[in-house]
């Protein structure tokens, strides 16, 4: 069968003498709109990439490379990819073949070593009709009434977050809450509710940042779990953006930390920094400040419902993520992953309920005090049990107690039935 060679690109690193290079491990992720492989590397690595046709392939030339990880294990290939194989052209070349279900589009960089990771060599693969705005996420519609949340989970993909004691990771812990999050909201008449990314994989902060531009966001909240040397360490915090700088030393190392989240995630910076800084400079800040801490200060008030707070004021710090947002943002430290008592609790159901409740109730609570609030209220605390709900699930969601509740209502039992009509205190 006739080969094509539909391109060639050479990457060429200035090393003096191509030492061999072991290929330490092959990580696959999967995102709405590309699929990336990561070749965690012991050093630098000249290689080269370039397509095939009839059938669609991706070849990538890694040179003076020897293999200690073929392959990518169990972990999934995702849409587009139909196999992965390796072989040996030359002397010296190390080829790995990604057979494709369609023709993609690719780009490649190379990664310097940083925080958790050494070297790395990128692949990113795409469909050729979306290479154009692969950057971009769906806009799902809504009904130019509602009143638009965006959920930003922190981390994800390459880059984990902070790590408990147990092995517990934050970016596992904030996807949950979030989507718990999100499930409460759009079950609000007048509110939709958008997350920033949907699985593991990693989205950076300037895709984080557009996304709740095209969205048209009327808040942005980014969600993350805390780690401290000091194991004692415990409590939610929440964050704005700071005008005069952080508001206390673990606000500046978690600013810090937060910032270079893009390196561990694996996004070639460059182009992005500008256009960020330019946001920055023309933005409103004074406003955008104000409703921030009007907002903060409500979830910090429903956040000490449900558990100890690190900080109970609001605290400042300079975010990227909440520099380049022109609407009400906060950032949101639902707790120390690293303290063993909270990492337990971060990893219960009951608990997510809680945070997700907890916020849920502050950005109503804010939205309602504005005359143009598109939210529309529960009349009298009226509820409608759903599958799977339980009283201690609902009081952890509406900040309330399972005795108040049957009170309420009467019960004689801890049992609901689907489709129950509730008053719930305080609703």
């Amino acid at each position: 069968m006739k080969r094509f060679i539909l391109g060639l690109v050479v990457f060429q690193l200035a090393i003096p003498a191509l030492a061999s290079v072991d290929i330490l491990g092959i990580r696959i992720w999967h995102s709405p709109h590309r699929t990336r492989l990561v070749f965690d590397l012991s050093g630098p690595v000249e290689y080269s990439v370039f397509d095939l046709a009839d059938p669609q392939r991706i070849v990538i030339d890694l040179k003076g490379t020897v293999s200690s990880a073929m392959s990518p294990g169990d972990q999934t290939l995702g849409p587009w990819l139909l196999a992965l194989r390796s072989g040996n052209p030359n002397p010296g070349v190390l080829r790995y073949v990604l057979d494709l279900k369609e023709q993609l589009s690719h780009d490649s960089f190379l990664l310097l070593p940083g925080a958790v990771y050494g070297h790395r060599l990128v692949i990113e693969v795409r469909p050729v009709d979306s290479s154009v705005r692969a950057d971009k996420i769906p806009i799902e519609t809504t009904t130019g009434k509602d009143y638009v949340v965006v959920i930003d989970p922190g981390h994800g993909g390459d880059d984990p977050g902070a790590l408990g004691y147990r092995g517990t990771r934050e970016k596992s812990v904030v996807l949950a809450i979030s989507k718990r999050l999100k499930w409460m909201l759009d079950l609000q008449p007048g509110v939709v509710a958008q997350l920033t990314r949907k699985g593991d994989y990693y989205v950076s902060l300037r895709d984080r940042i557009k996304f709740a531009a095209e969205h048209q966001a009327d808040v942005f909240i980014s969600v993350h779990a805390d780690s401290a040397r000091r194991r004692s360490a415990q409590g939610a915090s929440v964050y704005i953006l700071s005008s005069k700088g952080a508001s206390s030393e673990i606000g500046r190392e978690l600013a810090k930390r937060e910032n270079a989240s893009d390196l561990i995630g694996g996004v070639r910076l460059g182009k992005q920094e500008h256009s960020v800084r330019k946001m920055m400079l023309d933005m409103e800040v004074d406003w955008k400040i104000k409703e921030s801490r009007a907002f903060a200060w409500k979830l910090l008030h429903e956040l000490g419902k449900v558990g100890p707070l690190h900080a109970k004021q609001v605290q400042h710090a300079g975010f990227v993520v909440l520099k380049a947002i022109e609407i009400p943002a906060i950032l949101l430290e639902v707790g120390f992953i690293s303290n063993k008592k909270e990492e337990r609790a971060l990893k219960t159901a009951l608990h997510h309920e809680r945070i997700a409740g907890s916020i849920f109730r502050a950005i109503i609570r804010y939205c309602t005090e504005k005359s143009q609030c598109r939210v529309i209220q529960n009349s009298k605390g009226a509820y409608v049990v759903r599958k799977a709900e339980s009283l201690s699930l609902l009081a952890a969601r509406f900040g309330t107690t399972i005795s108040a509740i049957k009170k309420a209502n009467k019960l004689k039992t801890d049992t609901l039935l689907i489709g129950q009509d509730l008053v719930i205190p305080g609703l």
